[in-house]
């Protein structure tokens, strides 16, 4: 905690998709702070892993658990803000876009839904001091092998969610593009509210790259992309997005980053209206983690790398998160090769 942070130690914070790859790490993040978390789930027995964790770490105290069952209801939210003093939104609604027939125009309007509701929501509170976002990189821009890019946070991924209405449904990308305009159209509608209705309290954004790492929630479950490494790294190809996240790939950031530069996001006073990109280490080809394993694990069989040309420079103006990032953790960016190998580790 710094003077200028919005809130102080003791406030509680609403922490929505909690038992998440990113929401574990984030309540720890808080958590470690000195601030209480009401996480939001589905179903708080299915918590109960994460909250023993946390409460080993940390004591009783700091972790409670609230049940809201279909986030983009109307209302949705109302009970879960009461009282709290902020808001980080990492909850999504993948079901439509990861479907067995993906339909982009119901997941942007259930990223829309849960987004505004959880908004509008908020300004009926008067406690709460910031609300926190996560898009994505996505929405603002796809990478193309064989062009450099300077991508801003200015520019929208357009392209890309008209893409996903053009593509035929059984196109393999089809899910992904669905996702894509989910994060696109959320964000630009977030914006467009919060332009409109100037709410009380601050509004950013964070725009996570490709996050990997350990995952923190001691429970089993799939946690995306580094579940999806995990899959890699046991041989694991079928069925397995991972290899097209890095065809062509965006930046990578630690899991314990992106969560931290949401933390920031929320606590830093002199941050407000504000997209900040969640990427620690510059685009790499998969190749690269495979060479890190084989590295680490000599004996261990790795599958064969794959005939991919090398990924496009993306230059990003990462001043600001990496200037959030040492004032709340007092360091620089995880170094990619302690990330890939954390991402796997128990597994060799």
């Amino acid at each position: 905690m710094t003077s200028s942070d919005r809130l102080v130690k003791g406030d509680t914070v609403l922490v929505t998709g909690v038992t998440g790859f990113l929401g574990a790490s984030t309540a720890d993040a808080l958590i470690s702070r000195g601030y209480k978390v009401r996480g939001v789930t589905r179903d708080a027995a299915k918590a109960e892993p994460l909250k023993l964790k946390l409460e080993k770490l940390y004591g009783p105290g700091f972790l409670s658990f609230v049940e809201v069952k279909d986030a983009a209801q109307p209302g949705a939210y109302k009970d879960a803000v009461q009282g709290v003093d902020g808001i980080i939104h990492l909850a999504l609604d993948g079901s439509s876009a990861f479907g067995e027939v993906p339909d982009p125009e119901a997941s942007i309007k259930s990223a829309i839904d849960m987004t505004i509701g959880i908004l509008k929501s908020a300004v009926e509170v008067p406690s709460i001091k910031g609300v926190v976002v996560t898009s994505s990189c996505v929405s603002h821009y796809s990478p193309e092998f064989g062009k450099d890019i300077h991508p801003t946070i200015d520019q929208w991924n357009d392209a890309a969610v008209k893409m996903a209405y053009d593509l035929p449904n059984d196109h393999p990308f089809k899910g992904i593009m669905a996702y894509v305009a989910n994060k696109t159209r959320g964000e630009q509608e977030l914006w467009s509210w919060a332009k409109e209705t100037q709410p009380s309290f601050s509004v950013n954004t964070v725009l996570p790259h490709i996050v990997l790492g350990a995952p923190f929630n001691p429970a089993e479950g799939v946690y995306t992309t580094s579940t999806w490494l995990s899959w890699l790294f046991d041989g694991k190809l079928e069925n397995n997005p991972i290899v097209g996240f890095f065809s062509p790939p965006y930046w990578v950031v630690d899991v314990a980053d992106s969560a931290i530069i949401h933390v920031a996001a929320l606590l830093a006073s002199d941050i407000n209206n504000q997209k900040l990109w969640a990427a620690g280490q510059p685009p790499i080809s998969i190749n690269k983690v495979l060479a890190i394993w084989r590295e680490a694990y000599p004996d261990r069989k790795i599958v064969p790398d794959f005939h991919l040309a090398e990924p496009p420079k993306q230059d990003l103006d990462r001043t600001l998160s990496t200037a959030l990032l040492i004032r709340y953790a007092g360091r620089d960016w995880t170094p990619l090769k302690q990330t890939i190998l954390a991402n796997v580790e128990g597994q060799a």
